[in-house]
């Protein structure tokens, strides 16, 4: 008899109040202090007099202007998709943001990656400079572009998946759609499609966030993330270039419009993780923020850890879930659990033969 899966109740996202926004934004570090409470309120005026609209399109423009796309642009299929190419050297190491993210995310772990691995970070379609793509927002559809994206720009496989935050559920998917290409991966802080169902907190944090990103594409509009900084913790840490690059993104209403379309597929994604297969054996490395850290976390990493039977747990005492990559001191640790991997991997290969 064919077993049906089980049933997951979707994560309902309730309105936000005055109140509502404000605790969130501090609690997830979208807030230094107390001042900043002030400037959330003070830029209402500007954002409904208009004056915050004319102020966005003004510094938008002026950082299309200023920011140009340090990669390649590859045309997939009428999508075109903005990848850095780095380094030398098997497996080819392929970076995946979280939500939000992108290519700027990995000023610090990039580099580094390349003194040993050949390696790729990339946008999603619709992030960074990437154009937007039709469609629904599904993982298997982001898998395909960008396999299709690494073959065009002659990337071999075998691959190692670095993915971070909701990217975790991404290479997942990825790795069960084109397993034989797959030669290892490392989870930094990944998203579990069962986390919400694991800890009251998780679920809490994830409805309250989701409810909160359905207003930030207006707020974007409107001046508002641009007035008050409000996503700035996200890039703090990083080198220069790439927090002055995250930072204009992270006030771009197509950025920030994908963003929310992609937390809105969170449930569609999470079903298509749940439908793939386990590891088996295949290196990996699921690397946790030690900081910060929601009641239930530690069960969801460890969960994680169990999908391979060749996989090392490892815990980043100081880090959190953000600066596990924007800090230099708490990146370093990622790119020594990346190298570990790649040395399993290339084992693992050289054995085979």
């Amino acid at each position: 008899m064919e077993k049906t899966a089980p049933v997951h109740p979707p994560i309902e996202a309730a309105p936000l109040s005055d109140g509502d926004l404000y605790q969130y934004c501090k609690s997830n570090r979208f807030t230094p202090g107390v001042k900043r409470r002030y400037r959330l309120l003070t830029a209402i005026v500007p954002c409904v007099t208009g004056l915050g609209y004319l102020y966005q399109n003004i510094a938008s423009a002026r950082d299309q202007r200023e920011l140009t796309a340090p990669g390649t642009l590859l045309d997939i299929e009428g999508c075109r998709l903005h990848m850095q190419i780095s380094g030398s050297g098997s497996p080819s190491v392929v970076l995946e943001a979280g939500l939000g993210g992108g290519s700027s995310a990995w000023g610090w772990i990039q580099p580094e990656v390349a003194k040993f691995c050949r390696v790729y970070s990339y946008d999603r379609a619709g992030l960074g400079w990437s154009a937007p793509a039709s469609g629904p927002k599904t993982a298997a559809e982001a898998a395909m572009r960008l396999r299709a994206a690494l073959r065009l720009a002659g990337v071999p496989s075998p691959y190692l998946l670095v993915g971070h935050s909701m990217g975790g559920l991404f290479i997942r998917v990825f790795a069960d759609l084109f397993a034989a290409e797959v030669a290892g991966m490392v989870l930094l802080d990944a998203a579990h499609p069962d986390q919400h169902l694991l800890s009251p907190a998780i679920e809490t944090h994830m409805r309250t966030g989701f409810a909160f990103l359905k207003a930030v594409p207006l707020l974007a509009r409107l001046g508002y993330v641009r007035l008050t900084d409000l996503f700035q913790s996200w890039s703090q840490g990083l080198p220069a270039r790439q927090a002055a690059e995250a930072n204009a993104f992270l006030c771009s209403y197509p950025h920030l419009k994908t963003t929310r379309d992609e937390s809105l597929a969170w449930e569609a994604v999470c079903e298509e993780v749940r439908r793939t297969k386990g590891m088996g054996d295949t290196p990996l490395a699921v690397v946790a923020a030690g900081s910060d850290v929601l009641p239930g976390q530690p069960e969801v990493q460890r969960r994680l850890a169990a999908l391979s039977s060749d996989s090392v747990h490892l815990v980043v005492k100081d880090a959190d879930h953000v600066t596990l990559i924007t800090r230099r001191e708490h990146a370093l640790s990622v790119v020594e659990a990346i190298r570990q991997v790649a040395e399993r991997a290339r084992a693992r290969t050289s054995g085979a033969r």
